[in-house]
């Protein structure tokens, strides 16, 4: 009998392509995945898989993107406007629903006007991946008729509670937030103290990886259902590493076949 899961992921920038390796795993062991749960922005990976592409196509597709040329900068609002982001969007998913996938499908964004999450079971799946992805002072918030939506991420990167089937796959892109700040730097075998914009940068980092990772644990046991939990050690990668995504997905593949077999 085929083994089934449903797997609910969470997100963090360019770790989330990696996910194209999970997928491959799925693939070659003939797994059954019954739903998908996901917030963020590599949505997309999970949405490709939905829709019955396989991981040699998505892979494909991630390595055809220019991801410096969906940069459309907006100061005001946020670092980007989304505009890009959300025509390359197009180009991929034409105007297909959430309803129309393979695979039942939820994309989980936050409602900015009260903070309660919503659940798109039913709607345009690109306009629905623009209100996953609205993480606050990167993206504008995503506005669908007259409601602003942000990354649900903020309250809860890892939607375990938006599936219906027990038995789980959560997988985590998260590091654990143990490793240790670089409060130095060597130049010519000298040691000298890393610059300040530096040394905050990692402190914001750790920080917003400490909070998310609260609030994925707390979703894990609050569930009462079988969770087998996937987090990668993904050494120096870090999540702005997007030219690396041949030794993402291999962390992932190793990862997952770890856990599973």
């Amino acid at each position: 009998m085929k083994k089934q899961y449903s797997i609910a992921f969470g997100g963090w920038a360019a770790r989330g392509l990696a996910y194209i390796w999970v997928i491959r795993y799925l693939e070659e062991q003939d797994i059954i995945i019954k739903e998908i749960s996901w917030t963020s922005i590599w949505s997309i990976i999970w949405a490709l898989y939905a829709l019955g592409k396989s991981s040699d196509e998505m892979r494909e597709i991630a390595s055809s993107i220019q991801y410096l040329k969906l940069i459309d900068l907006d100061m005001k609002h946020g670092l980007l406007k989304g505009n890009k982001v959300y025509k390359k969007l197009q180009e991929i998913f034409w105007d297909i629903c959430i309803e129309d996938l393979k695979i039942p499908l939820t994309i989980v964004a936050t409602d900015l006007e009260n903070g309660k999450k919503i659940e798109f079971r039913k709607w345009k799946l690109i306009d629905a991946i623009r209100a996953s992805i609205s993480l606050p002072s990167i993206f504008q918030p995503s506005k669908i008729e007259n409601n602003m939506y942000l990354d649900w991420g903020i309250v809860n990167n890892l939607p375990i509670e938006s599936l219906n089937w027990d038995e789980i796959i959560a997988i985590t892109a998260l590091k654990k937030g143990t490793e240790e700040m670089k409060l130095k730097r060597t130049v010519l075998w000298m040691d000298f103290n890393v610059w300040f914009f530096t040394m905050n940068f990692q402190i914001l980092q750790k920080t917003i990886i400490l909070m998310m990772k609260q609030n994925e644990d707390r979703s894990i046991e609050t569930t009462g259902k079988s969770i087998t939990l996937i987090q990668p050690n993904y050494g120096k990668l870090e999540f702005y590493n997007f030219n690396k995504l041949d030794e993402l997905i291999e962390v992932w593949y190793e990862a997952i076949k770890r856990v599973l077999t």
